[in-house]
């Protein structure tokens, strides 16, 4: 059995696709500088 979702389903499956982009991207930045900031500590 086929689902076909109507537009406004897709809309709100991108936006929630772009939300956790975006969470995925502030996580990775705040990894890097935390990894950044232990290093130069160390030095």
């Amino acid at each position: 059995m086929a689902t076909h979702h109507t537009e406004e389903e897709k809309e709100v499956m991108r936006e929630e696709d772009s939300k956790l982009d975006a969470i995925a991207a502030v996580v990775i930045i705040l990894s890097l500088v935390a990894i950044a900031v232990f290093w130069v500590s160390n030095q």
